[in-house]
């Protein structure tokens, strides 16, 4: 690409005008303005400076020849590191995209995307202070496999392997977008090698066990017990962490049985979710229900927070658990929970399909995880009945 200074004047003569930088590439011109507004007379075509009769030439030229300098030296950096300096390159430089910090750069990205949802872009503003709160105020271009690394190392110390994968799939979308607006060169996961997602993660479904010592905790805050409480409801109910942010009193019942819980669930299956909560895992989630029904006046059953607070607070109560649970506390392991636990103790695919609010039973089979406990237990039985055959 060549760089020259040009002066347009206005057609109204005597009037100052802002020299611009005339971009030629492709048999294409691109003009970018300077800043610098000078009068016609000041203006010397063929050396494409100001003249000598300018009261302050000097600094004016030296201000003009700095700013062609600075294109000159990105277009030889950018030739010498095998890229094309082409006028994609030349806008990023321009509007100062290529020293935006990354998140603000996924965040103007974001803004060309209209097609998302309201929920899309809730998340992905989430995800923007997740990648925040770890990388800073770092450049775009100044990310590195160093960075991708301590991201992936702080993304596993907080959130379940499903998640962490959702995290560098995010990620790595908007870096692919910098290379494409050559704001980078390289995309830094190239070089790194990352443990690849697992379908079935470690810390895939607690056990009562489990559950047993994580209610059994002691001296918890008044938030922590809270929120331990409503993750340990998730844990017998299967709700979603959006069901049970929007759980409201007036959805629970109460029959002789305990409180009976009628939802129409956030996702929207086309039918309500029942869970008669007296009635399941011996009551406990119904004693939880009964506890903060009364405890404080929000219309909601748990008193309202932020799914960050939530998760911060999981992850302060799976490090109290330890070593009893070693495993992370999310909802969705909940939901696993939920359908394992239903399963070991009925073995009715169709109740576990309704209670987790499917609409096809396949799916409900993927959130069933058999543990060695509960293949000994099934194989008893089997064995029971083979004697009692006899």
């Amino acid at each position: 690409m060549q760089f020259k200074l040009v002066f347009k004047p206005r057609t109204t003569t005597g009037k100052k005008t802002e020299i611009q930088i005339e971009c030629y590439f492709s048999r294409k011109y691109k003009y970018i303005g300077t800043g610098v507004f000078i009068e016609p007379v000041y203006w010397d075509d063929k050396k494409s400076l100001a003249t000598t009769k300018h009261p302050q030439y000097a600094t004016v030229n030296k201000l003009l020849k700095d700013k062609v300098s600075d294109l000159e030296k990105a277009n030889y950096k950018c030739t010498e590191s095998g890229n094309v300096f082409d006028f994609n390159a030349l806008k990023n430089i321009s509007t100062g995209k290529d020293k935006q910090t990354f998140c603000d750069f996924i965040t103007n990205e974001l803004k060309k995307e209209p097609e998302l949802g309201y929920k899309s872009i809730v998340k992905y503003k989430y995800n923007i202070e997740i990648i925040r709160g770890i990388l800073g105020e770092i450049t775009t271009d100044k990310i590195t496999e160093k960075e991708i690394e301590k991201l992936n190392v702080e993304f596993h110390k907080q959130y379940a392997d499903s998640t962490v994968a959702r995290l560098h799939i995010f990620t790595q979308k908007y870096l692919k977008q910098a290379i494409k607006l050559r704001v980078i060169r390289n995309n830094p996961y190239d070089f790194v090698k990352l443990q690849k997602f697992k379908a079935e993660p470690k810390g895939t479904m607690h056990t009562m066990a489990e559950l047993d010592a994580l209610a059994n905790i002691k001296d918890l805050e008044y938030t922590q017990g809270m929120i331990r409480d409503r993750y340990l409801f998730s844990c017998y109910t299967g709700l979603r962490i959006s069901d049970n942010l929007a759980l409201l009193k007036t959805h629970l019942t109460d029959t002789p049985d305990g409180y009976v819980v009628n939802l129409h669930t956030i996702k929207g299956y086309g039918h309500d979710l029942i869970h008669p909560l007296g009635l399941m895992f011996d009551g406990r989630p119904d004693v939880i229900a009964r506890r903060w029904m009364a405890a404080h006046g929000e219309e909601t059953l748990f008193p309202a927070v932020s799914r960050t607070y939530i998760s911060t607070v999981l992850i302060a109560l799976a490090a109290l658990a330890k070593p009893k649970i070693d495993k992370h506390l999310t909802f969705h392991v909940a939901r696993h929970t939920c359908a394992s636990l239903l399963a070991d103790i009925s073995q009715n695919p169709y109740l576990i399909m309704n209670i987790l609010g499917h609409s096809d039973i396949k799916t409900s089979m993927t959130y069933i995880h058999a543990s060695p406990e509960n293949t000994k237990k099934q194989f008893r039985i089997l064995s029971d009945w083979k004697e009692k055959a006899r």
